[in-house]
């Protein structure tokens, strides 16, 4: 542990001005002389002779912590009463090189034992003098650290400040000196305090510490950041060891803990490691990094250690940059927002009967972005819930133009997890429905992101309700995995769409092509009909218009185009009614 100046040691400069007074002063003399400066000070003032081993300490010292009296001989044994354990070696190792003459001044930041039994973080601060007889005179004040935020009574371990200190002078002097950097947090610390109280968080708090210590060799530091986060640095003080290994042995001291303990309690911890890239780093980074990894590891699944990827973090901070971007376009009147249409055809004879609208955004600084990297951020931003009812009103006013060319014309709207869950679905839907003069049976949506479909009550209703206004609704990406024969019973779809990968599949597997025929036959004898998608090539067409599908899209019919250019090319050639 490295020492780092404190603010509350001023006294000891006032005291080094009776120096020449002390030399010649008796025990009881030199013990009042604590009295008078402690009364102006709040350390614990001490005289330690270094050469009888004799400790000379304040009388409110006595009061806090367990030491026997004001004056105490053999000081090395009363020590192992106040200092804590792990933390004797280190301190009486400072004490002989002052004894020795190598030091002539200490300063040390460790921990005590308060009369409770508590753990204090200390530091202690003072300089060697020559006294009467020749003795040396190691003369200081112990400042309490915990009562200036600089440790944490709760678990025992030095706080963020601490480690920023630290941190900031090794990034700055040896960066190299640096293994890694592992950021711990409970997965489950919020549902504990909520549950079991806040008394129960802390007891678990101090639980980790424990087990994080008990796992790690004297030479690493360990720190409690905010809430549940811990920190260890390893500066390359002890032997090295693998970082994957070190976070697996804490998890096995904490299920070892849980077993002796009956499992009265459990928790998981994951980690985010920083393990490479110190040189020419600040604090404020290597916090944004070991942040982001821990981060990771929750959304990952948790229970596990992830570690750094600098491609993953630059991914990370462009999806915040296009979330602020896509907010402020949002705000502005959906600048930058364009709905695209693909064209939907019947497998009997090809012909036109609907189409699907498609979000696309455009920015300034990133161009024309992928619907697959800008649709997941207004999902997670709920931005989604404002675009939505966008794409809603566009698709059902150009659905109703586009009906002059063909009656029967329908438009797909894809409607996203977030949407269902979080707006009033029904009233938007019947809103358009009514403000545009949009027949119900023309507006088809598609359910997208199905994996997140749960089912609820609530959700089987709103599907009720739109098929009892005749408002079709599809199941969208059927057989990627996610979507099943549960949903088309649950969700009662009357549109199955089977997606582009699924036909990949099929086109190369006879397995696959088996298994679509037999889904297609299921839908059909359930009353529904079946949109197949990604049809590209001529080849691909004929080979799947055995499966009898009654809709197919796909760029063989036509890519995605904005509504003038869809216009264009596959309306205006019929000619309006």
């Amino acid at each position: 542990m490295k020492p780092a100046p404190r603010k509350g040691l001023a006294g000891v400069g006032g005291m080094m001005s009776y120096l020449s007074a002390l030399q010649g002063l008796s025990l009881k003399q030199i013990q009042s002389v604590i009295e008078i400066m402690q009364q102006s000070s709040e350390a614990y003032m001490f005289i330690l002779d270094l050469t009888v081993d004799t400790y000379m300490v304040a009388e409110k010292a006595t009061k806090r912590f367990p030491f026997r009296s004001t004056v105490i001989e053999n000081c090395a044994e009363m020590l192992k009463d106040v200092v804590y354990p792990s933390d004797y070696e280190l301190l009486a190792a400072e004490l002989e090189e002052c004894r020795s003459g190598e030091k002539d001044t200490h300063a040390l930041e460790y921990r005590w034992l308060d009369r409770m039994g508590r753990v204090v973080w200390i530091s202690c601060k003072g300089t060697v003098v020559e006294g009467a007889e020749g003795h040396r005179l190691l003369i200081g004040a112990v400042t309490e650290m915990g009562t200036k935020a600089k440790a944490d009574n709760i678990t025992g371990l030095r706080r963020e400040a601490r480690f920023r200190l630290n941190m900031e002078s090794t990034l700055r002097d040896q960066p190299e000196s640096v293994r890694y950097l592992m950021r711990i947090g409970i997965d489950n610390f919020k549902e504990i305090n909520e549950k079991e109280g806040v008394e129960a968080g802390d007891e678990v708090l101090r639980e980790l510490a424990e087990c994080i210590i008990k796992t790690l060799d004297e030479s690493v530091d360990v720190y409690r950041l905010v809430a549940d986060e811990f920190m260890i640095a390893d500066t390359g003080k002890g032997e090295a060891k693998e970082p994957r290994a070190v976070y697996r042995q804490i998890q096995r001291t904490i299920a070892a803990t849980a077993k002796s303990k009956e499992y009265s309690r459990f928790y998981t911890v994951s980690a985010g490691v920083l393990e490479t890239d110190f040189a020419g780093r600040n604090v404020e980074e290597v916090m944004r990094f070991t942040e982001f990894a821990l981060n990771e590891a929750k959304r990952h699944g948790r229970n596990q250690m992830v570690a750094f990827d600098r491609e993953a973090y630059d991914i990370y901070l462009e999806r915040l940059d296009i979330r602020k971007l896509l907010r402020q376009d949002v705000s502005h009147d959906f600048r930058g927002f364009e709905v695209y249409y693909q064209p939907i055809v019947s497998a009997e004879d090809f012909r036109l009967i609907g189409a699907e609208a498609l979000l696309r955004w455009k920015n300034e600084k990133f161009g024309s972005v992928s619907p697959a990297v800008f649709i997941p951020v207004l999902e997670e931003s709920g931005l989604i819930i404002p675009v939505g009812q966008y794409v809603l009103w566009e698709a059902a006013k150009t659905c109703k133009r586009w009906k002059e060319y063909i009656p029967e014309f329908h438009i797909n709207v894809n409607l996203s997890y977030v949407q269902l869950y979080k707006s009033d679905m029904m009233r938007d839907v019947e809103r358009c429905i009514q403000e545009v003069g949009i027949e119900p049976e023309s507006l088809v949506l598609e359910l997208t992101e199905s994996g997140y479909i749960e089912t609820s009550d609530r959700i089987k209703e709103l599907f009720k309700d739109l098929k009892s206004r005749n408002i079709d609704v599809a199941l969208d990406d059927f057989g990627t995995g996610y979507s099943n024969m549960r949903y088309l019973k649950e969700i009662d779809a009357r549109t199955v769409k089977i997606d582009r990968t699924f036909v990949v599949q099929a086109l190369n597997n006879e397995y696959d092509y088996n298994i679509i025929s037999h889904i297609i036959d299921m839908v059909h004898s359930l009353g529904s009909v079946v949109c197949m998608e990604g049809i590209e090539e001529k080849e691909e067409l004929s080979k799947m218009m055995a499966t009898k599908p009654d809709m197919i899209q796909g760029y063989y019919f036509g890519k995605p185009a904005p509504a003038g250019q869809f216009e264009k090319e596959f309306l205006q050639a019929t000619g309006s009614p």
